[in-house]
């Protein structure tokens, strides 16, 4: 069960608030579906078979706790969930959380006895599967005993290989532990996460992008679109069952005034109030925990760290606000020693944010306001081209988005957005423009959203060439969020609802299939991920095109483009470097096994290790004159983008406008996840 984090740039997650009064909520859930989704349906048997898997999931998507009978007695009740969420009935959540709990501290004591007594051979083969999301359940208890045996080994050679002094009887105790700690915390779930829990599986079967947030994932979620926020100022990503990687420390951040800890150290538990209470973070998702991190500005929080070097500690600091400034638009000119060379600029997005002032010494914050400063400060260089920057960048505001795209060309659509009133143009606000040279637009595997709707609108427009994977993520849905608290019925929390579907000029969507590069410079990131991949994802389409010409045919140069990059990357030697660390990623991507046997898993260890440390060193985007061959992504898209100005002969954007509709009173202000 795959779906994209809310808030991954701020290392976000949050444990699931207490229910409260849920007697209003199914019917207002029903009806915010029903009238908002871009389906108008209400929820139904397919919903009900896919919130069913949902819940059972949530629980047990590994197949490793419940047994085949639980399933059997569960799947009576497949095509019944929406009528008894319709009649605000949440005995089937219920009853599959006592059932998980049931099971589990039967497993955990199964396995902490096996540990106990356990002499484990790790000179001898075997494989553990990593993933079971399509395994069957155990049928019998000594069918469970088997599966959790192998478990408990390649837990135990992980725990042994992360510091192998100890030995290995002091792993399969730290492996113990956790167990331990993961029931308890199954335990004190209240019967209101339950229901919490019925609610989210209803309303995410609707499609990849629809969830349900608690109060604290919706504060979350509106601090990162408003770039401040109190926490700890970390971006991470879980790391199997071990905990979270700092993938970086924010500048200026909590963390980063300490600076005990740093960016690849793992946090392992948290004590959120500093009282010597601490919860684990093993299994973290991307939806779990940032009420954890997050809180009053001042209030204490202590972190568990195991550093990178094999250093541990315990750590306490203090929440504070955060303003993400690094996160904003940047941009620089590119330095060269040959004078002959285009003049080129580089300009770096990592969100589409907005916010409002929230003090007398606060200003609103628009990336589009900044993307046109940083603009004209390039223009007031002199570039011949800008390279724009949007890898990584998950979206944000498409409102924003409409009016950067602006940024670039003179009038006409730059949107086609189809909602329940029907499907319109949305047009750039005439006479923005501030950038009238030729573009290259880099992205990857992580570019979702806005960003797709920026770079496929201006590789449809005529304006850019497309740089970077394959394709990007294929997310071409818009969002609103509906608090339930303020609709007619009342209930607890909100909606992020899919609402609306944007389409480019040429008619075709950005959704599933994403935006193909022009010239393909692959990434070598692991956590690259598409529409595809996630669950219930909405088809791609195509309707009408909107009338528009090209301001440039960039497309007959492309061949041309393409042969260039491809030689240059033949020869260089920092590019067959990066083509080991695409193949390793392939690799590590691929593998749904670990190897029980310790010089084999060693290996595997290092590779991962390898590929992540590679990750960490590319997670901060951006150009740095002194490192640019340390990106070699960036580095051959700023080779493009002059190979780009030189075919383009110098030629500016025209100044005449092309004809065009008048511009659209459409107000575009859904938010993307």
């Amino acid at each position: 069960m795959k779906r994209l984090a809310l808030c991954a740039a701020a290392a976000s997650a949050v444990c699931a608030a207490s229910a409260g009064d849920m007697s209003k909520t199914p019917g207002t859930v029903c009806d915010v579906l029903e009238r908002a989704h871009v389906s108008h349906r209400a929820p139904d048997d397919v919903i009900s078979r896919r919130a069913w898997t949902n819940l059972v999931e949530s629980c047990d998507q590994q197949r490793l706790t419940f047994l085949a009978s639980d399933i059997e007695r569960f799947a009576k009740q497949e095509t019944s969930l929406d009528d008894m969420f319709k009649k605000g009935d949440f005995s089937f959540a219920l009853d599959v959380r006592r059932t998980y709990l049931k099971r589990l501290e039967a497993r955990t004591a199964f396995a902490t006895n096996y540990l106990a007594k356990a002499s484990f051979d790790f000179t001898k083969k075997g494989k553990w599967r990593t993933d079971r999301s399509d395994a069957q359940w155990p049928a019998t208890e000594a069918a469970a005993d088997r599966l959790w045996r192998a478990k408990l080994k390649s837990a135990t050679l992980d725990a042994f290989l992360a510091c192998e002094t100890g030995g290995v009887k002091n792993a399969a105790a730290k492996v113990s532990k956790k167990l331990v700690a993961a029931l308890e915390r199954e335990r004190r779930r209240s019967a209101g996460e339950s229901t919490n829990d019925f609610v989210s599986a209803i309303v995410s079967s609707y499609d990849a992008h629809t969830n349900y947030l608690s109060p604290a994932l919706s504060n979350s979620l509106m601090g990162e679109m408003s770039l401040s926020m109190c926490g700890i100022g970390a971006e991470w990503i879980p790391e199997d069952d071990r905990g979270i990687r700092l993938r970086r420390v924010i500048p200026g951040g909590p963390l980063a005034k300490d600076g005990r800890i740093a960016t690849g150290d793992l946090i392992v538990a948290v004590s959120p109030k500093a009282d010597g209470k601490f919860t684990t973070l093993e299994g973290v998702s991307g939806n779990e925990g940032a009420a954890l991190f997050f809180g009053e500005k001042g209030a204490p929080i202590t972190l568990r760290v195991e550093h990178a070097d094999g250093r541990r500690g315990d750590y306490t600091l203090k929440r504070d606000k955060i303003n993400l400034d690094s996160e904003a638009a940047s941009s620089s000119v590119v330095p060269s020693s040959d004078k002959s060379a285009p003049k080129l600029g580089y300009l770096r997005l990592q969100s589409f944010y907005v916010s409002a002032p929230t003090g007398k010494d606060d200003k609103p914050r628009s990336s589009c306001e900044d993307m046109a400063e940083r603009l004209r400060e390039l223009a007031k260089a002199k570039v011949d081209g800008v390279l724009l920057d949007l890898r990584g960048n998950g979206g944000g505001s498409l409102h924003d988005a409409v009016r950067i795209i602006g940024l670039f060309v003179r009038s006409g659509p730059a949107v086609q957005l189809t909602t329940a009133a029907g499907t319109v143009p949305v047009d750039v606000v005439p006479d923005e423009t501030v950038c009238d040279t030729p573009v290259v637009v880099l992205v990857d595997g992580l570019s979702a959203s806005a960003s797709e709707l920026v770079s496929g609108t201006l590789q449809d427009l005529g304006r850019a060439v497309i740089a970077g994977d394959v394709q990007t993520v294929g997310k071409g849905t818009a969002q609103t969020s509906v608090d339930l608290a303020e609709t007619e019925n009342g209930g607890e929390g909100t909606i992020l609802v899919t609402n609306g579907k944007f389409y480019r000029v040429t008619g075709s969507s950005t959704q599933f299939k994403g935006v193909a590069s022009d010239i393909i410079l692959p990434s070598a990131s692991p956590d690259s991920i598409r529409e595809e991949d996630l669950d219930y994802p909405l088809p791609w389409d195509e309707i009408a095109r909107a009338p528009h010409e090209k301001a440039w045919d960039l497309d007959k140069f492309i061949p041309e483009l393409r042969k260039a990059s491809e030689e240059r990357r033949a020869k260089s030697k920092v590019w067959k470097k990066h083509a080991r660390m695409i193949r390793l990623a392939e690799k590590c991507k691929k593998r749904k096994a670990k190897s029980l046997e310790i010089n084999t898993r060693r290996k595997q260890l290092a590779e991962e290790k390898t590929l992540r440390e590679n990750a960490l060193r590319r997670s901060d985007y951006g150009f740095k004159p002194a490192k640019r061959k340390a990106d070699p992504v960036l580095d051959e898209g700023l080779n493009i983008l002059a190979d780009l100005v030189r075919l383009n002969g110098g030629r500016k954007l025209p100044a005449v406008k092309v004809q065009a509709a008048p511009a659209s009173d459409v107000l575009f202000d859904s938010l993307d996840d």
